[in-house]
C-alpha cells in the first residue's frame, strides 16, 4: 500500500509530541513577594506630600561656582560618558531583536565549474551559474524570539536609568567634594588670620619677656599657640589642595586650582563671631531651607533611578526565563529560495531558467544530558536574585531618605546652638583680653579663651559643610530631579 505524506509525517510528529510532553513544563518560578513601603516617611515634616525637588537640585544653594563645576562634570566625566555609550549600544540591541522577529532577504550569485573523466578518459566539464534571491523565517512559536525582545526593551529601560543613577551619583559627588573643597578654604582663611594675630601676640610677649614683665612659660605658651596654628595651616592647605585636585579628576580636566567664591560681609552673627565675612548659617550664598518635602515613599520607587534600574533587571531576568524554556520547545523555520539557475552563462538568459525551492524544518531537542533544563533553572535562579535585588535596594532607598531628613533636622538645630557657642567664644575672648592687659587674669587664661575661639571657628565651618552634605545626601536620596 502506498504511504501518504501524512503517513510519513506520523512518526516525525509522535516524536515532537513526546518531546514537547517531556519538557513542557517550565522550572518552577520563584514566588517574590511583594514590597510593601510605608505611609509615611518617619523622620519627614508632618503634611509632607510633594516633592519639590527640581531637576538642577543643586541650584538651590545659590552658589554659581558649584553650577558651574556640575554643568562640566556631566559634560566630561567618563563615567557618564561610558554610561551614554551604553545607553545607545542597548538601544541599538533593541533594534537587532526586533530585526529577528521579520523574515531576513538574501540574495546569493554563484557560479561553479566541475571538472572530471568519463569510463572511456572523456574529459567533463560541467558548469552552474545561479542568481538567487532567498526569505527565511523562524517562527515565533513557544515566545523564544519575542522574550528576547521583551529582555532587550528592558535592558534598554534599565541602561536609561542607569544612566541617570550614573548622572545623579556625579552630580552629588561634585556637591560632597566642592563642599568639602571650601570648608579647607575658609578653614585656611580662619588659621591664616588667627596665625597673624598670634605672631603679634607672640611678639608682644616676647617683648614683656625681654623686660621682664612675662615669664619663660607664658612666652613658651605663646609660641606653642603659635605653632599649633602653622601647623593646622598646613593641614588645611594640603586638604584643600588633594580636594581641588579630585575635584578635577571628578569633572574629567587636568590638574587646575579653582578660585574661591566671594563671601559676603553681611552677616551680623559672623561679624559678632569675628569670623570677619565667612557666611553665618551656611557656605553659600543662598540661605539653606529649614526642610524639603519629601513626598510619600510610594513615590521614591519611581523617582529613583538605580531602583527603577533595579527594577527593570527583574524584567530582563524574567524574560529570559522565557527564553531559556523556549530553547527546550520545538523550533520552525521556513526557508524559501527562488530565482535564475542555468548551466552556462548564456543560459541565464533563456526562455525558462527558473528555479525555486520550499523548505520548512521543525526541530526538537530531546537529549542534551540535562543541559537545557539546567540553563533553564540558571535563568530561573538570576530571575531570583534579581527581584532580591529589587527589594533591597527599595529598603536601602527608604533607608537613604529617613537618614537624610534626620541628618538635616539635626544638624540644622546642632548649627544654631553651635552658633551660640561660637559667639559666645568671641566674647569670652574679648573680655579676657581686656582683663589680661589689666594684669586682671593671668596669660595662661587669655591663651586658653583664644584657642577656645579659634577651635570653635574651625568646628563651626565644619559644621557647615556637614550640614551641606546632609542636603546633597537628601537630594540624592530622593532621586533627583528625574
Amino acid at each position: 500500500m502506498k504511504r501518504t505524506f501524512l503517513d510519513r509525517l506520523f512518526p516525525v510528529a509522535v516524536a515532537m509530541m513526546v518531546g514537547v510532553v517531556a519538557v513542557g513544563c517550565a522550572v518552577a518560578p520563584p514566588v517574590i513577594e511583594p514590597v510593601a513601603t510605608p505611609d509615611e516617611y518617619i523622620f519627614a515634616q508632618r503634611g509632607d506630600t510633594t516633592i519639590v525637588v527640581g531637576v538642577g537640585w543643586w541650584e538651590i544653594f545659590g552658589d554659581t561656582t558649584l553650577n558651574r563645576l556640575v554643568a562640566l562634570a556631566v559634560e566630561n566625566n567618563t563615567d557618564v560618558r561610558v554610561a551614554a555609550s551604553r545607553l545607545l549600544q542597548a538601544r541599538s540591541s533593541l533594534a537587532a531583536t526586533k530585526a529577528s522577529l521579520l523574515p531576513s532577504l538574501g540574495l546569493s550569485v554563484g557560479a561553479q565549474g566541475t571538472y572530471a573523466e568519463g569510463s572511456e578518459g572523456r574529459k567533463v566539464i560541467g558548469q552552474q551559474y545561479s542568481i538567487l534571491p532567498s526569505v527565511s523565517w523562524e517562527a515565533n512559536l513557544f515566545g523564544g524570539i519575542s522574550g528576547s525582545t521583551e529582555a532587550a526593551r528592558a535592558e534598554l529601560l534599565a541602561t536609561e536609568r542607569g544612566y541617570r543613577a550614573t548622572m545623579l551619583a556625579l552630580q552629588a559627588e561634585v556637591a560632597e567634594s566642592y563642599f568639602a573643597w571650601l570648608q579647607y578654604v575658609r578653614s585656611e582663611e580662619i588659621c591664616l588670620r588667627s596665625l597673624a594675630l598670634r605672631e603679634e601676640s607672640q611678639a608682644r610677649v616676647d617683648s614683656l619677656y625681654y623686660y621682664g614683665f612675662a615669664s619663660g612659660s607664658d612666652r613658651q605658651q605663646a609660641r606653642a599657640l603659635t605653632a599649633t596654628i602653622a601647623a593646622d595651616i598646613q593641614s588645611y592647605r594640603r586638604a584643600k589642595e588633594q580636594t581641588n585636585l579630585s575635584l578635577c579628576t571628578l569633572i574629567g580636566i587636568p590638574p587646575t586650582q579653582f578660585d574661591p567664591p566671594a563671601h559676603s560681609k553681611e552677616c551680623a552673627h559672623s561679624r559678632a563671631a569675628n569670623l570677619d565675612g565667612l557666611y553665618c548659617g551656611h557656605l553659600t550664598a543662598a540661605p539653606l531651607p529649614v526642610s524639603v518635602a519629601a513626598g510619600l515613599p510610594s513615590t521614591l520607587l519611581e523617582r529613583r533611578p538605580d531602583v527603577m534600574e533595579a527594577f527593570y533587571n527583574v524584567e530582563v531576568a524574567a524574560a529570559k526565563t522565557k527564553v531559556a524554556h523556549a530553547q527546550r520547545l520545538p523550533s520552525i523555520s521556513l526557508t524559501g529560495e527562488g530565482g535564475v539557475l542555468a548551466y552556462s552563462l548564456k543560459g541565464l538568459t533563456a526562455h525558462n531558467p527558473f528555479y525555486w525551492l520550499a523548505a520548512a524544518n521543525i526541530t526538537q531537542p530531546l537529549f542534551q544530558f540535562g543541559r537545557l533544563k539546567r540553563e533553564e533553572e540558571i535563568a530561573v535562579e538570576n530571575w531570583r536574585q534579581a527581584s532580591l535585588n529589587y527589594r533591597q535596594s527599595v529598603v536601602g532607598a527608604l533607608a537613604d531618605v529617613e537618614n537624610a531628613l534626620v541628618a538635616i533636622d539635626t544638624y540644622n538645630g546642632q548649627v544654631a546652638e553651635n552658633l551660640l557657642l561660637l559667639e559666645a567664644d568671641a566674647k569670652v575672648q574679648q573680655m579676657t583680653a581686656a582683663l589680661q592687659r589689666d594684669g586682671m587674669v593671668s596669660y595662661f587664661n587669655y591663651v586658653d579663651a583664644e584657642y577656645d575661639l579659634y577651635s570653635a571657628q574651625l568646628n563651626y565651618i565644619a559644621l557647615l559643610a556637614d550640614q551641606l552634605t546632609a542636603y546633597v545626601s537628601l537630594y540624592k536620596a530622593l532621586g533627583g530631579g528625574w
